[in-house]
């Protein structure tokens, strides 16, 4: 039968899992890319987006070989990722500009400060939905433009790790 398939793909922040499943759920093939968290400092975590491009690409190509499925026949497919935390950072070209701080990077302790003395906490949850913490986006934003002006400047805007992959 034609496109009975199903394909789903999870970019992870330690790796990427694809599956193919048929009709009834049951796994057909999987295959999965691991890759490295850059950590140049203790707290900080970033990555490059073509580690999950390319691990997208791989486990996607990796899952068909061995399932021996024509693409033709697939009649969906699913992409999750990672919480990216600040995002990628891409200029105008989306050429990412440095790597994206991920949902486990720390470094914005100084931001989340600064927001706490500054900025009342009721509105940044009327805003966000959040409270303040270096776990979430906008102080890693923050920090970017705090801490690396050069950067700041080149930033069109900034991309979750999925959609990346997806563009």
């Amino acid at each position: 039968m034609r496109n009975e398939y199903l394909l789903g793909t999870d970019i992870g922040t330690q790796g990427t899992k694809t599956v193919l499943v048929n009709p009834e759920g049951k796994i057909i093939a999987s295959a999965f890319s691991e890759y490295d968290v850059i950590k140049l400092k203790p707290s900080w975590a970033e990555q490059w987006p073509e580690v999950w491009v390319k691990a997208t690409f791989d486990t996607i190509r990796d899952t068909l070989e061995k399932s021996r499925v024509k693409p033709s026949d697939i009649a969906g497919i699913a992409l999750s990722g990672l919480y990216g935390g600040s995002g990628i950072p891409v200029d105008q070209d989306m050429n990412p500009i440095r790597p994206c701080l991920i949902w486990m990077d720390r470094r914005a302790t100084d931001e989340v400060q600064w927001v706490k003395e500054n900025v009342d906490k009721d509105k940044i949850f009327e805003i966000t939905g959040n409270y303040v913490d270096s776990y979430y986006g906008f102080t890693k934003m923050m920090w970017i433009k705090n801490n690396e002006p050069n950067n700041w400047h080149k930033i069109f805007q900034f991309i979750t790790p999925k959609d990346y992959v997806i563009y």
